[in-house]
């Protein structure tokens, strides 16, 4: 187990390199460091994408796999950018909303969709998930 763990840390380590370069066929079965890249940028037309840890395989099945464009860099931070350099605040501020979030439901569904909802989830519709914010791009 130790030699496992071991190696999948090794392979984690290596995607998070701007320098790899697109690695050809390998790029249809294995989490490269491009598709990581992706996973990891704020732009609008990449969120909610690449989840998987050593296999793209899964993102493909799904439909959440998207491939890194060269006319589009990848733009790493947050959505909505953080205002504060208190590394309290940048580590806990997703929990303090969630916080707030639940406080404020009105029943269990409400309370259950802030949990497993997708991010950006609003009971009173006027929510900005990924979708959302993708509609409203496509509207402009």
């Amino acid at each position: 187990m130790f030699g496992v763990l071991s190696l999948n840390l090794l392979y984690q380590f290596w995607l998070h390199t701007t320098w790899v370069p697109k690695l050809g066929w390998l790029e249809y079965v294995l989490n490269s460091p491009s598709h990581h890249r992706v996973h990891h940028a704020a732009n609008l037309d990449y969120l909610d994408a690449n989840y998987g840890g050593v296999l793209i395989v899964f993102d493909r099945l799904f439909g959440t796999c998207i491939v890194e464009r060269e006319d589009l860099p990848c733009r790493y931070g947050l959505v909505k950018p953080l205002r504060s350099n208190n590394p309290f605040v940048f580590n806990f501020h997703e929990w303090r909303a969630l916080g707030s979030d639940l406080r404020q439901a009105r029943d269990w569904r409400e309370r259950w969709n802030h949990l497993f909802g997708p991010p950006g989830w609003r009971p009173d519709g006027q929510s900005l998930t990924t979708e959302d914010l993708r509609r409203a791009a496509a509207a402009e």
